[in-house]
Protein backbone atom coordinates (compact mmCIF):
# COMPACT_ATOMS: atom_id res chain seq x y z
CA UNK A 1 0.00 0.00 0.00
CA UNK A 2 1.07 3.44 -0.40
CA UNK A 3 2.37 5.25 2.41
CA UNK A 4 2.24 8.73 3.64
CA UNK A 5 5.68 10.25 3.06
CA UNK A 6 8.06 11.60 0.77
CA UNK A 7 10.28 8.34 0.44
CA UNK A 8 11.21 6.78 -2.96
CA UNK A 9 9.10 4.40 -3.63
CA UNK A 10 9.94 0.37 -3.57
CA UNK A 11 10.82 -0.15 -6.88
CA UNK A 12 12.47 2.98 -7.84
CA UNK A 13 15.99 3.85 -7.80
CA UNK A 14 17.28 0.04 -7.43
CA UNK A 15 15.34 -0.27 -10.48
CA UNK A 16 16.20 2.14 -12.30
CA UNK A 17 20.11 0.35 -11.76
CA UNK A 18 18.74 -3.24 -12.21
CA UNK A 19 15.58 -3.65 -14.15
CA UNK A 20 16.49 -1.62 -16.81
CA UNK A 21 18.95 -4.44 -17.96
CA UNK A 22 15.76 -5.89 -19.55
CA UNK A 23 14.22 -4.83 -22.49
CA UNK A 24 10.61 -4.61 -22.11
CA UNK A 25 7.92 -6.01 -25.32
CA UNK A 26 4.93 -4.32 -26.31
CA UNK A 27 1.31 -7.38 -26.81
CA UNK A 28 -0.59 -4.45 -28.96
CA UNK A 29 -1.19 -5.92 -32.71
CA UNK A 30 -4.75 -5.23 -34.77
CA UNK A 31 -6.50 -8.12 -36.38
CA UNK A 32 -9.97 -7.72 -38.37
CA UNK A 33 -12.44 -10.82 -39.93
CA UNK A 34 -14.51 -10.60 -42.89
CA UNK A 35 -18.08 -11.29 -41.18
CA UNK A 36 -19.71 -8.40 -39.42
CA UNK A 37 -22.83 -8.43 -37.15
CA UNK A 38 -24.62 -6.12 -34.59
CA UNK A 39 -25.64 -7.19 -31.53
CA UNK A 40 -29.29 -8.64 -30.43
CA UNK A 41 -29.97 -6.51 -27.65
CA UNK A 42 -31.72 -8.74 -24.92
CA UNK A 43 -32.15 -6.88 -21.81
CA UNK A 44 -32.63 -8.54 -19.09
CA UNK A 45 -33.64 -6.10 -16.25
CA UNK A 46 -33.04 -7.71 -12.79
CA UNK A 47 -29.93 -10.14 -14.20
CA UNK A 48 -26.60 -9.71 -12.14
CA UNK A 49 -23.16 -10.21 -13.04
CA UNK A 50 -23.11 -13.55 -11.14
CA UNK A 51 -25.97 -15.00 -13.56
CA UNK A 52 -23.79 -14.21 -16.76
CA UNK A 53 -20.56 -14.94 -15.72
CA UNK A 54 -18.92 -18.49 -14.43
CA UNK A 55 -16.02 -18.39 -12.48
CA UNK A 56 -13.90 -21.02 -13.82
CA UNK A 57 -10.55 -22.31 -12.33
CA UNK A 58 -7.83 -20.27 -13.56
CA UNK A 59 -3.56 -21.13 -14.80
CA UNK A 60 -0.90 -19.69 -16.38
CA UNK A 61 -0.18 -20.14 -20.50
CA UNK A 62 2.88 -20.82 -21.94
CA UNK A 63 2.55 -17.36 -23.56
CA UNK A 64 2.58 -15.83 -20.65
CA UNK A 65 -1.18 -15.19 -20.21
CA UNK A 66 -3.26 -15.73 -17.23
CA UNK A 67 -5.92 -17.70 -18.66
CA UNK A 68 -9.31 -20.08 -17.45
CA UNK A 69 -10.14 -24.02 -18.01
CA UNK A 70 -11.85 -23.28 -21.17
CA UNK A 71 -8.00 -20.97 -22.56
CA UNK A 72 -10.10 -17.97 -22.45
CA UNK A 73 -7.77 -14.58 -21.69
CA UNK A 74 -9.04 -13.33 -18.54
CA UNK A 75 -8.50 -10.09 -17.32
CA UNK A 76 -9.19 -9.70 -13.49
CA UNK A 77 -9.18 -5.90 -12.57
CA UNK A 78 -10.79 -4.51 -9.33
CA UNK A 79 -9.57 -3.54 -5.84
CA UNK A 80 -7.47 -4.11 -3.16
CA UNK A 81 -10.29 -5.13 0.16
CA UNK A 82 -7.87 -4.75 3.86
CA UNK A 83 -10.90 -5.44 5.83
CA UNK A 84 -9.86 -8.52 7.27
CA UNK A 85 -6.48 -7.30 7.77
CA UNK A 86 -4.73 -6.83 11.36
CA UNK A 87 -3.34 -3.37 11.38
CA UNK A 88 -1.60 -1.92 14.56
CA UNK A 89 -4.47 0.56 16.59
CA UNK A 90 -2.34 3.49 17.30
CA UNK A 91 -5.59 5.51 18.34
CA UNK A 92 -7.81 3.70 20.71
CA UNK A 93 -11.30 4.79 19.46
CA UNK A 94 -10.41 4.46 15.67
CA UNK A 95 -10.79 0.55 14.13
CA UNK A 96 -8.08 0.48 11.57
CA UNK A 97 -10.50 -1.02 9.24
CA UNK A 98 -13.88 -0.93 7.92
CA UNK A 99 -16.13 -4.32 7.17
CA UNK A 100 -17.09 -4.15 3.36
CA UNK A 101 -21.17 -4.09 3.27
CA UNK A 102 -23.19 -5.64 1.05
CA UNK A 103 -23.79 -2.13 -0.59
CA UNK A 104 -19.92 -2.23 -1.12
CA UNK A 105 -19.59 -5.85 -2.84
CA UNK A 106 -22.91 -4.50 -5.20
CA UNK A 107 -21.07 -1.17 -5.98
CA UNK A 108 -17.67 -3.18 -6.86
CA UNK A 109 -19.85 -5.58 -9.08
CA UNK A 110 -21.72 -2.29 -10.48
CA UNK A 111 -18.37 -0.69 -11.04
CA UNK A 112 -17.59 -4.27 -13.37
CA UNK A 113 -14.91 -5.63 -10.89
CA UNK A 114 -13.36 -8.85 -11.52
CA UNK A 115 -11.75 -9.53 -8.62
CA UNK A 116 -10.58 -8.23 -5.35
CA UNK A 117 -6.60 -8.89 -3.65
CA UNK A 118 -8.07 -10.02 -0.31
CA UNK A 119 -5.71 -8.55 2.04
CA UNK A 120 -5.03 -11.30 5.27
CA UNK A 121 -2.29 -11.56 8.29
CA UNK A 122 -0.39 -13.74 9.34
CA UNK A 123 -0.59 -12.43 13.06
CA UNK A 124 -4.47 -13.79 13.07
CA UNK A 125 -4.08 -16.74 10.77
CA UNK A 126 -1.61 -18.32 13.51
CA UNK A 127 -1.46 -15.82 16.73
CA UNK A 128 -0.39 -18.03 18.44
CA UNK A 129 2.49 -20.63 17.09
CA UNK A 130 1.31 -23.64 15.57
CA UNK A 131 -2.44 -23.07 15.54
CA UNK A 132 -4.21 -22.09 12.93
CA UNK A 133 -7.42 -19.56 13.55
CA UNK A 134 -10.25 -21.36 11.78
CA UNK A 135 -12.09 -18.80 12.98
CA UNK A 136 -10.36 -16.49 11.32
CA UNK A 137 -10.30 -18.30 7.35
CA UNK A 138 -13.91 -18.86 8.01
CA UNK A 139 -14.29 -14.90 7.95
CA UNK A 140 -12.16 -14.85 5.05
CA UNK A 141 -14.05 -17.77 3.50
CA UNK A 142 -17.31 -15.36 3.62
CA UNK A 143 -15.26 -12.79 1.88
CA UNK A 144 -14.30 -14.91 -0.64
CA UNK A 145 -18.05 -15.88 -1.17
CA UNK A 146 -19.84 -12.87 -1.33
CA UNK A 147 -17.15 -11.65 -3.94
CA UNK A 148 -17.87 -14.99 -5.97
CA UNK A 149 -21.58 -13.90 -5.27
CA UNK A 150 -21.36 -10.74 -6.92
CA UNK A 151 -18.98 -12.11 -9.77
CA UNK A 152 -15.76 -11.52 -8.38
CA UNK A 153 -12.67 -13.89 -7.97
CA UNK A 154 -10.35 -13.26 -5.03
CA UNK A 155 -6.96 -13.27 -4.85
CA UNK A 156 -5.91 -13.91 -1.32
CA UNK A 157 -2.35 -11.86 -0.12
CA UNK A 158 -0.85 -12.63 2.62
CA UNK A 159 -0.21 -9.01 3.96
CA UNK A 160 2.65 -7.05 5.70
CA UNK A 161 4.06 -3.87 5.70
CA UNK A 162 7.57 -2.80 8.14
CA UNK A 163 7.01 -6.88 9.07
CA UNK A 164 4.25 -6.35 12.45
CA UNK A 165 1.84 -4.52 14.02
CA UNK A 166 4.14 -5.12 17.67
CA UNK A 167 6.93 -3.02 16.53
CA UNK A 168 6.42 0.78 17.63
CA UNK A 169 7.55 3.52 19.01
CA UNK A 170 6.17 3.82 22.87
CA UNK A 171 7.71 7.21 23.79
CA UNK A 172 9.25 9.24 21.50
CA UNK A 173 11.55 10.75 23.64
CA UNK A 174 13.73 7.89 23.25
CA UNK A 175 14.72 8.90 19.74
CA UNK A 176 18.37 9.84 19.09
CA UNK A 177 18.48 13.14 17.34
CA UNK A 178 17.77 12.46 13.36
CA UNK A 179 15.25 10.13 13.89
CA UNK A 180 11.94 9.93 14.53
CA UNK A 181 9.26 7.44 16.33
CA UNK A 182 7.64 4.67 14.50
CA UNK A 183 4.04 3.43 14.06
CA UNK A 184 3.37 -0.14 14.14
CA UNK A 185 1.99 -1.76 11.11
CA UNK A 186 0.84 -5.24 10.11
CA UNK A 187 1.68 -9.07 9.32
CA UNK A 188 3.70 -11.05 11.43
CA UNK A 189 2.53 -12.42 15.16
CA UNK A 190 3.88 -11.02 17.85
CA UNK A 191 5.45 -14.70 18.80
CA UNK A 192 7.00 -14.57 15.26
CA UNK A 193 8.41 -10.69 16.26
CA UNK A 194 12.18 -10.83 16.98
CA UNK A 195 14.09 -7.63 17.23
CA UNK A 196 16.76 -7.87 19.98
CA UNK A 197 15.46 -5.17 21.77
CA UNK A 198 16.90 -2.97 19.11
CA UNK A 199 15.66 0.19 18.26
CA UNK A 200 12.27 0.94 16.48
CA UNK A 201 12.88 4.64 15.58
CA UNK A 202 13.33 5.31 11.63
CA UNK A 203 16.36 6.18 10.60
CA UNK A 204 15.45 7.90 7.50
CA UNK A 205 11.61 8.46 7.88
CA UNK A 206 10.41 5.58 6.41
CA UNK A 207 8.40 2.61 8.09
CA UNK A 208 10.57 -0.44 7.19
CA UNK A 209 14.25 1.67 8.61
CA UNK A 210 14.48 1.11 12.06
CA UNK A 211 16.58 -1.61 13.55
CA UNK A 212 14.07 -3.51 14.94
CA UNK A 213 12.57 -3.71 11.92
CA UNK A 214 16.13 -4.47 9.29
CA UNK A 215 16.54 -7.11 12.67
CA UNK A 216 12.89 -8.80 12.61
CA UNK A 217 13.25 -9.40 8.88
CA UNK A 218 16.65 -10.71 8.92
CA UNK A 219 15.40 -13.44 11.82
CA UNK A 220 12.73 -14.25 9.52
CA UNK A 221 15.02 -15.29 6.47
CA UNK A 222 17.57 -16.61 8.24
CA UNK A 223 14.97 -18.88 9.85
CA UNK A 224 15.33 -18.29 13.42
CA UNK A 225 13.37 -20.25 16.18
CA UNK A 226 11.83 -21.66 12.54
CA UNK A 227 9.80 -19.02 12.33
CA UNK A 228 10.05 -18.88 8.67
CA UNK A 229 9.25 -22.49 8.41
CA UNK A 230 6.18 -21.69 10.72
CA UNK A 231 5.13 -19.04 7.85
CA UNK A 232 5.63 -21.70 5.20
CA UNK A 233 3.32 -24.31 6.92
CA UNK A 234 0.88 -21.48 7.91
CA UNK A 235 0.26 -20.81 3.95
CA UNK A 236 -0.31 -24.57 4.03
CA UNK A 237 -3.24 -24.59 5.92
CA UNK A 238 -4.41 -21.30 4.13
CA UNK A 239 -4.19 -22.92 0.90
CA UNK A 240 -5.58 -26.51 2.01
CA UNK A 241 -8.53 -24.49 3.42
CA UNK A 242 -9.41 -22.99 -0.36
CA UNK A 243 -7.83 -25.67 -2.23
CA UNK A 244 -10.30 -26.73 -5.30
CA UNK A 245 -12.04 -23.54 -4.63
CA UNK A 246 -12.57 -21.96 -8.37
CA UNK A 247 -13.65 -18.81 -6.83
CA UNK A 248 -9.88 -18.02 -5.74
CA UNK A 249 -8.13 -17.16 -8.32
CA UNK A 250 -4.81 -17.34 -6.51
CA UNK A 251 -2.83 -16.63 -3.38
CA UNK A 252 -0.07 -13.61 -3.33
CA UNK A 253 2.91 -15.31 -0.92
CA UNK A 254 3.82 -11.93 0.87
CA UNK A 255 3.54 -8.62 0.23
CA UNK A 256 6.47 -6.26 -0.38
CA UNK A 257 8.66 -8.01 1.52
CA UNK A 258 11.73 -6.05 2.39
CA UNK A 259 15.37 -6.60 1.85
CA UNK A 260 17.15 -5.80 4.60
CA UNK A 261 20.51 -7.02 3.67
CA UNK A 262 22.45 -6.43 0.10
CA UNK A 263 20.81 -8.18 -2.36
CA UNK A 264 23.31 -10.30 -3.51
CA UNK A 265 23.20 -11.75 0.16
CA UNK A 266 19.49 -12.11 0.41
CA UNK A 267 18.58 -13.71 -3.54
CA UNK A 268 19.08 -17.27 -2.66
CA UNK A 269 17.67 -16.99 0.84
CA UNK A 270 14.90 -15.24 -0.73
CA UNK A 271 14.31 -17.82 -3.83
CA UNK A 272 14.76 -20.74 -1.62
CA UNK A 273 12.28 -18.74 0.93
CA UNK A 274 10.17 -18.60 -2.52
CA UNK A 275 10.50 -22.32 -3.43
CA UNK A 276 9.54 -23.83 0.18
CA UNK A 277 6.06 -21.84 0.06
CA UNK A 278 5.43 -22.47 -3.13
CA UNK A 279 6.10 -26.13 -2.81
CA UNK A 280 3.28 -25.94 0.75
CA UNK A 281 0.78 -24.06 -1.13
CA UNK A 282 0.98 -27.15 -3.85
CA UNK A 283 1.29 -29.63 -1.44
CA UNK A 284 -1.81 -28.56 0.21
CA UNK A 285 -3.56 -28.99 -3.19
CA UNK A 286 -2.18 -31.78 -4.11
CA UNK A 287 -5.47 -33.70 -4.30
CA UNK A 288 -7.51 -30.73 -5.26
CA UNK A 289 -8.59 -30.73 -9.47
CA UNK A 290 -6.77 -28.04 -10.01
CA UNK A 291 -3.90 -25.66 -8.74
CA UNK A 292 -4.54 -21.95 -8.18
CA UNK A 293 -2.27 -18.97 -9.16
CA UNK A 294 0.65 -18.59 -6.94
CA UNK A 295 1.60 -14.54 -7.16
CA UNK A 296 5.34 -13.62 -6.26
CA UNK A 297 6.84 -10.13 -5.63
CA UNK A 298 10.49 -8.80 -5.45
CA UNK A 299 11.94 -8.33 -2.43
CA UNK A 300 12.07 -4.38 -1.86
CA UNK A 301 14.85 -2.21 -0.49
CA UNK A 302 12.48 0.35 1.09
CA UNK A 303 14.63 0.48 4.15
CA UNK A 304 18.08 1.23 2.49
CA UNK A 305 17.87 1.89 -1.58
CA UNK A 306 21.54 1.40 -1.45
CA UNK A 307 20.73 -2.64 -0.91
CA UNK A 308 19.14 -2.77 -4.39
CA UNK A 309 16.23 -4.81 -5.24
CA UNK A 310 15.99 -8.79 -4.94
CA UNK A 311 13.91 -10.13 -8.10
CA UNK A 312 12.73 -14.01 -7.83
CA UNK A 313 15.03 -15.76 -10.11
CA UNK A 314 12.99 -19.22 -10.15
CA UNK A 315 15.38 -21.00 -12.07
CA UNK A 316 18.14 -21.09 -9.64
CA UNK A 317 16.04 -22.98 -7.74
CA UNK A 318 14.62 -25.49 -10.69
CA UNK A 319 11.55 -24.11 -9.78
CA UNK A 320 8.57 -25.04 -11.78
CA UNK A 321 6.38 -21.74 -13.16
CA UNK A 322 3.54 -23.28 -13.71
CA UNK A 323 0.89 -21.24 -12.47
CA UNK A 324 3.30 -18.71 -10.90
CA UNK A 325 2.73 -14.80 -11.93
CA UNK A 326 4.79 -11.79 -10.61
CA UNK A 327 2.91 -9.28 -9.03
CA UNK A 328 4.69 -5.70 -9.29
CA UNK A 329 3.13 -2.73 -7.79
CA UNK A 330 3.44 0.22 -9.78
CA UNK A 331 2.96 3.24 -8.24
CA UNK A 332 5.05 5.77 -10.58
CA UNK A 333 3.94 8.84 -10.85
CA UNK A 334 1.36 8.51 -7.72
CA UNK A 335 4.69 7.90 -5.60
CA UNK A 336 8.14 9.23 -6.97
CA UNK A 337 10.86 6.76 -8.17
CA UNK A 338 11.79 7.84 -11.30
CA UNK A 339 9.71 5.97 -14.02
CA UNK A 340 6.93 7.14 -15.97
CA UNK A 341 3.90 4.92 -15.76
CA UNK A 342 4.43 3.30 -19.33
CA UNK A 343 8.14 3.34 -18.54
CA UNK A 344 7.98 0.81 -15.48
CA UNK A 345 5.43 -1.47 -17.24
CA UNK A 346 8.03 -1.47 -20.28
CA UNK A 347 10.60 -2.67 -17.80
CA UNK A 348 8.28 -5.07 -15.93
CA UNK A 349 7.28 -7.00 -19.12
CA UNK A 350 10.60 -7.14 -20.42
CA UNK A 351 11.70 -8.63 -17.03
CA UNK A 352 8.48 -11.01 -16.57
CA UNK A 353 9.50 -12.37 -20.24
CA UNK A 354 12.67 -13.25 -19.66
CA UNK A 355 11.26 -15.44 -16.43
CA UNK A 356 8.30 -16.75 -18.12
CA UNK A 357 5.68 -15.55 -16.16
CA UNK A 358 2.61 -13.38 -16.55
CA UNK A 359 2.84 -9.76 -14.43
CA UNK A 360 -0.90 -8.67 -12.39
CA UNK A 361 -0.59 -5.36 -10.77
CA UNK A 362 -1.35 -6.30 -7.33
CA UNK A 363 -0.93 -2.50 -6.85
CA UNK A 364 -1.28 0.55 -7.85
CA UNK A 365 -3.38 4.01 -7.15
CA UNK A 366 -3.69 7.62 -6.70
CA UNK A 367 -4.75 9.81 -4.06
CA UNK A 368 -6.27 13.28 -5.03
CA UNK A 369 -8.38 13.92 -7.89
CA UNK A 370 -6.72 17.07 -9.17
CA UNK A 371 -6.60 17.72 -12.67
CA UNK A 372 -3.30 16.43 -13.47
CA UNK A 373 -3.85 13.16 -10.80
CA UNK A 374 -6.86 12.29 -13.07
CA UNK A 375 -4.58 12.90 -16.32
CA UNK A 376 -1.88 10.80 -14.93
CA UNK A 377 -4.38 7.85 -13.83
CA UNK A 378 -6.27 7.58 -17.29
CA UNK A 379 -2.89 7.13 -18.56
CA UNK A 380 -2.37 4.16 -15.95
CA UNK A 381 -5.71 2.74 -17.59
CA UNK A 382 -4.18 3.08 -21.33
CA UNK A 383 -1.23 1.87 -20.59
CA UNK A 384 -2.86 -1.17 -18.61
CA UNK A 385 -5.14 -1.74 -21.71
CA UNK A 386 -2.36 -1.67 -24.09
CA UNK A 387 -0.98 -4.08 -22.50
CA UNK A 388 -3.77 -6.48 -21.69
CA UNK A 389 -2.97 -6.68 -18.32
CA UNK A 390 -4.80 -6.56 -14.83
CA UNK A 391 -4.39 -5.38 -11.72
CA UNK A 392 -6.02 -4.34 -7.99
CA UNK A 393 -6.45 -0.18 -7.71
CA UNK A 394 -4.88 0.40 -3.71
CA UNK A 395 -7.40 0.71 -2.18
CA UNK A 396 -11.40 0.08 -2.22
CA UNK A 397 -11.47 2.08 1.40
CA UNK A 398 -9.18 3.14 4.26
CA UNK A 399 -10.52 3.81 7.61
CA UNK A 400 -9.05 6.95 9.76
CA UNK A 401 -7.19 4.83 11.81
CA UNK A 402 -5.32 2.68 9.36
CA UNK A 403 -1.46 3.49 10.04
CA UNK A 404 -1.40 4.95 6.54
CA UNK A 405 -3.52 8.12 8.27
CA UNK A 406 -2.18 7.79 11.53
CA UNK A 407 0.83 10.60 12.43
CA UNK A 408 3.24 11.28 15.05
CA UNK A 409 2.19 14.97 15.98
CA UNK A 410 3.10 16.53 19.37
CA UNK A 411 4.41 13.28 20.26
CA UNK A 412 0.98 11.92 19.93
CA UNK A 413 -0.10 9.38 17.25
CA UNK A 414 -2.89 11.26 16.25
CA UNK A 415 -5.25 10.67 12.56
CA UNK A 416 -5.12 14.51 10.90
CA UNK A 417 -7.83 16.32 9.60
CA UNK A 418 -8.89 15.77 6.35
CA UNK A 419 -9.78 13.15 3.68
CA UNK A 420 -8.84 10.05 2.36
CA UNK A 421 -8.94 9.78 -0.73
CA UNK A 422 -9.60 6.21 -2.55
CA UNK A 423 -11.97 4.65 -4.47
CA UNK A 424 -14.36 5.51 -1.21
CA UNK A 425 -13.64 8.67 0.60
CA UNK A 426 -13.18 9.05 4.21
CA UNK A 427 -13.27 12.20 6.38
CA UNK A 428 -11.04 11.99 9.05
CA UNK A 429 -10.45 12.33 12.00
CA UNK A 430 -14.11 11.10 12.49
CA UNK A 431 -14.42 8.63 10.27
CA UNK A 432 -17.42 9.90 7.89
CA UNK A 433 -17.88 8.12 5.02
CA UNK A 434 -17.98 10.46 2.10
CA UNK A 435 -19.22 7.91 -0.23
CA UNK A 436 -17.77 6.86 -3.38
CA UNK A 437 -15.44 8.29 -5.23
CA UNK A 438 -16.95 8.53 -8.99
CA UNK A 439 -13.75 10.60 -10.39
CA UNK A 440 -11.48 6.90 -9.32
CA UNK A 441 -14.19 4.51 -9.74
CA UNK A 442 -15.49 5.71 -13.86
CA UNK A 443 -11.30 5.42 -14.77
CA UNK A 444 -11.55 2.07 -13.27
CA UNK A 445 -14.91 0.88 -13.86
CA UNK A 446 -13.90 1.28 -17.96
CA UNK A 447 -15.00 -1.32 -20.08
CA UNK A 448 -13.13 -4.51 -20.88
CA UNK A 449 -13.09 -8.24 -21.88
CA UNK A 450 -13.16 -10.32 -18.87
CA UNK A 451 -13.09 -13.55 -20.85
CA UNK A 452 -11.29 -13.47 -24.40
CA UNK A 453 -11.28 -16.65 -26.40
CA UNK A 454 -7.81 -16.72 -27.80
CA UNK A 455 -5.75 -13.98 -27.34
CA UNK A 456 -6.23 -10.38 -27.09
CA UNK A 457 -4.05 -8.42 -29.64
CA UNK A 458 -5.65 -4.77 -29.27
CA UNK A 459 -7.71 -2.84 -26.40
CA UNK A 460 -8.62 0.31 -26.32
CA UNK A 461 -11.34 1.90 -23.64
CA UNK A 462 -12.23 5.79 -23.12
CA UNK A 463 -13.50 5.67 -19.56
CA UNK A 464 -14.99 9.50 -20.32
CA UNK A 465 -17.02 8.05 -22.96
CA UNK A 466 -17.45 4.84 -22.68
CA UNK A 467 -16.25 3.63 -26.36
CA UNK A 468 -14.54 0.21 -26.75
CA UNK A 469 -12.30 -1.14 -29.35
CA UNK A 470 -10.98 -4.81 -28.75
CA UNK A 471 -9.45 -7.15 -30.96
CA UNK A 472 -8.33 -10.97 -30.69
CA UNK A 473 -7.72 -13.82 -32.55
CA UNK A 474 -8.69 -17.54 -31.64
CA UNK A 475 -7.58 -21.20 -32.84
CA UNK A 476 -10.90 -22.57 -33.05
CA UNK A 477 -15.03 -21.67 -33.30
CA UNK A 478 -17.35 -21.42 -30.46
CA UNK A 479 -15.72 -20.09 -27.46
CA UNK A 480 -17.79 -17.35 -25.74
CA UNK A 481 -16.64 -13.89 -24.97
CA UNK A 482 -17.83 -11.93 -22.02
CA UNK A 483 -17.34 -7.97 -22.43
CA UNK A 484 -18.30 -5.36 -19.68
CA UNK A 485 -19.07 -1.99 -20.42
CA UNK A 486 -20.80 0.68 -18.23
CA UNK A 487 -22.81 1.91 -21.42
CA UNK A 488 -26.56 1.61 -21.58
CA UNK A 489 -27.85 0.22 -25.25
CA UNK A 490 -28.27 3.63 -26.69
CA UNK A 491 -27.66 5.23 -30.13
CA UNK A 492 -24.03 6.60 -28.95
CA UNK A 493 -22.93 2.93 -27.51
CA UNK A 494 -24.23 0.54 -29.89
CA UNK A 495 -22.58 -3.35 -30.31
CA UNK A 496 -20.87 -3.64 -33.74
CA UNK A 497 -19.20 -7.07 -34.07
CA UNK A 498 -16.77 -8.55 -36.54
CA UNK A 499 -16.88 -12.45 -36.95
CA UNK A 500 -18.79 -13.00 -33.74
CA UNK A 501 -22.00 -14.68 -33.27
CA UNK A 502 -24.74 -15.13 -31.10
CA UNK A 503 -24.29 -11.51 -29.77
CA UNK A 504 -26.50 -10.40 -26.82
CA UNK A 505 -26.82 -7.80 -24.05
CA UNK A 506 -27.86 -8.07 -20.79
CA UNK A 507 -28.21 -5.39 -18.78
CA UNK A 508 -26.71 -5.16 -14.72
CA UNK A 509 -26.02 -2.94 -12.55
CA UNK A 510 -24.15 -0.33 -13.26
CA UNK A 511 -24.10 -1.08 -17.25
CA UNK A 512 -24.51 -4.41 -19.69
CA UNK A 513 -22.23 -7.40 -20.43
CA UNK A 514 -21.99 -8.66 -23.96
CA UNK A 515 -21.50 -12.00 -24.61
CA UNK A 516 -20.57 -13.25 -28.19
CA UNK A 517 -19.52 -16.79 -29.62
CA UNK A 518 -16.51 -16.81 -32.34
CA UNK A 519 -17.92 -17.43 -35.41
CA UNK A 520 -14.94 -18.95 -36.83
CA UNK A 521 -11.00 -19.46 -35.96
CA UNK A 522 -9.10 -16.21 -36.48
CA UNK A 523 -9.09 -12.35 -35.66
CA UNK A 524 -12.76 -11.12 -34.66
CA UNK A 525 -13.55 -7.16 -33.25
CA UNK A 526 -16.26 -5.91 -30.72
CA UNK A 527 -16.78 -2.42 -31.11
CA UNK A 528 -19.11 -0.27 -27.96
CA UNK A 529 -19.67 2.73 -29.87
CA UNK A 530 -18.28 4.08 -33.39
CA UNK A 531 -16.34 2.20 -35.20
CA UNK A 532 -12.86 2.35 -35.70
CA UNK A 533 -10.74 -0.16 -37.83
CA UNK A 534 -7.41 1.59 -38.15
CA UNK A 535 -6.43 3.06 -34.81
CA UNK A 536 -3.23 5.18 -34.07
CA UNK A 537 0.21 3.91 -33.00
CA UNK A 538 0.47 3.27 -28.94
CA UNK A 539 2.39 6.05 -28.16
CA UNK A 540 5.80 4.68 -26.97
CA UNK A 541 6.74 4.83 -23.58
CA UNK A 542 8.94 6.05 -21.21
CA UNK A 543 11.05 5.91 -18.27
CA UNK A 544 14.63 6.91 -16.58
CA UNK A 545 17.38 6.32 -18.76
CA UNK A 546 19.29 3.27 -18.02
CA UNK A 547 22.56 3.45 -16.37
CA UNK A 548 23.53 -0.34 -19.18
CA UNK A 549 21.27 -1.68 -21.54
CA UNK A 550 19.13 -0.41 -24.46
CA UNK A 551 18.20 3.62 -23.74
CA UNK A 552 14.83 4.09 -23.16
CA UNK A 553 12.52 7.28 -24.88
CA UNK A 554 11.94 10.24 -22.44
CA UNK A 555 9.37 11.58 -23.86
CA UNK A 556 5.71 10.63 -21.78
CA UNK A 557 3.43 9.34 -24.51
CA UNK A 558 0.53 12.44 -25.60
CA UNK A 559 -2.67 12.44 -27.04
CA UNK A 560 -6.12 12.11 -25.46
CA UNK A 561 -4.86 10.42 -22.49
CA UNK A 562 -2.94 13.16 -21.97
CA UNK A 563 -5.55 16.09 -21.19
CA UNK A 564 -8.22 15.43 -18.63
CA UNK A 565 -11.53 15.32 -20.16
CA UNK A 566 -13.86 15.55 -17.14
CA UNK A 567 -14.40 18.19 -14.18
CA UNK A 568 -12.33 18.22 -11.34
CA UNK A 569 -14.60 16.82 -8.59
CA UNK A 570 -14.53 19.19 -5.49
CA UNK A 571 -13.07 18.47 -2.55
CA UNK A 572 -15.65 19.60 -0.38
CA UNK A 573 -17.10 17.03 2.21
CA UNK A 574 -20.22 16.08 3.67
CA UNK A 575 -20.46 18.17 6.07
CA UNK A 576 -19.93 21.13 3.66
CA UNK A 577 -16.26 22.20 5.13
CA UNK A 578 -13.27 22.24 2.96
CA UNK A 579 -11.22 19.15 3.09
CA UNK A 580 -7.51 18.29 2.18
CA UNK A 581 -6.72 15.20 0.80
CA UNK A 582 -4.55 13.07 3.00
CA UNK A 583 -0.83 12.47 1.36
CA UNK A 584 0.04 9.39 0.37
CA UNK A 585 2.89 8.40 2.08
CA UNK A 586 3.74 4.62 1.92
CA UNK A 587 2.47 2.15 -0.35
CA UNK A 588 -0.06 -0.44 0.51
Amino acid sequence: MPPRSHHVSRIGAAVAAFLMLTAGATVATTGTASASASASASASPGSTVADIVELLPLSTSKDRRIVDSQGRDMLLRGANVNSLGEYWQGVPKLDPTIPVSEADWERMAAHGFSVIRLLITWSRVEPTRGTIDQGYLDEVDAYVRSAAEHGMYSVIDMHQDAYSAFIFTTDPADCPDGTTPAKGWDGAPAWATLTDGLSTCLTNGERNSSPAVNRAWNHFYDNTDGIRDRFVATWGAVAKRFAGRSEVAGFDVLNEPENPKPAGELAPTYNEFLAETIGSIRAAQANAPFGQLILIEPALPAGDQSRGLVIPDPAAVNLDTTNVVASVHNYSESIENGFTIEGLNEVVDGLTTVIGVPNWGGEYGFWDTGPETLVKARRYATDEDRLAWGGAWWQWRQSCGDPHTLQWIDGKVVSPAGVEVHLNKQECPANIDLGPNDAFLDILGRGYPRATPGRITELRSDPDTGFLSMAATAPKPGGELVVWTPTTADSTHPVETRNLINVAETEVPGGRLITATVGSAGDYRLWVGPVDEAPAAPASPSGPAPTSGPSAPSAPPSGPASTPSAPTPSNTSATGRASVPLPPKFTG
